[in-house]
């Protein structure tokens, strides 16, 4: 990828090899300034070398997407199709019956939709609220539907970003 010529390169036995853990520090306020990106929801068909050449051109521009975001591992952080979560799912509990079914131990529990709770409090008569049990297949379903909601910056400012990194690992 293009933007790791601006990386600083560090020495590595024998060879010379760019230090990927570095991470610029215009990224937060790149972020902070809403008018610099857009939102985007991915969809079972988008990949960010598809994303980059639709927004910005080309594919080599695929950094600034996950520069945007925060994307460190494309494999992990970008969501997964339809297709290929519910083989995810199968291979992890053994069929998707397995993990939405209620017979086998939920994921986790929740009270009001948002706190996480043991199953004591769960069972606890006691205790007010809407409690609910959530599947292993809904915990997974919504880590990967979170992924979907992306930033796209602006075409407009990629070559001052861009600069800016290039000044930013210079220094």
């Amino acid at each position: 990828m293009k933007h790791f010529e601006f990386y600083p390169k560090i020495e590595y036995g024998d060879n010379q090899a760019v230090n990927i853990l570095v991470r610029g520090k215009i990224r937060d306020a790149i972020l902070e300034k809403a008018v610099l990106y857009y939102k985007y929801t991915i969809t079972d068909s988008d990949r960010p070398d598809i994303l980059a050449t639709k927004y910005y051109g080309n594919p080599t521009s695929t950094w600034a997407i996950y520069y945007a975001n925060n994307i460190l591992d494309p494999r992990h952080d970008w969501p997964l199709s339809d297709s290929v979560f519910y083989e995810y799912v199968k291979s992890k509990y053994g069929s998707i019956y397995k993990a939405q079914s209620e017979l086998e131990e939920p994921h986790h529990y929740l009270l009001d939709g948002k706190y996480i709770i043991d199953k004591e409090t769960y069972l606890d008569l006691a205790v007010e609220g809407v409690k609910t049990k959530v599947s292993a297949f809904e915990y997974e379903w919504d880590l990967n539907e979170a992924k979907r909601e992306i930033k796209i910056i602006d075409v407009v400012y990629l070559s001052q970003i861009t600069n800016e990194l290039e000044n930013l690992f210079k220094s």
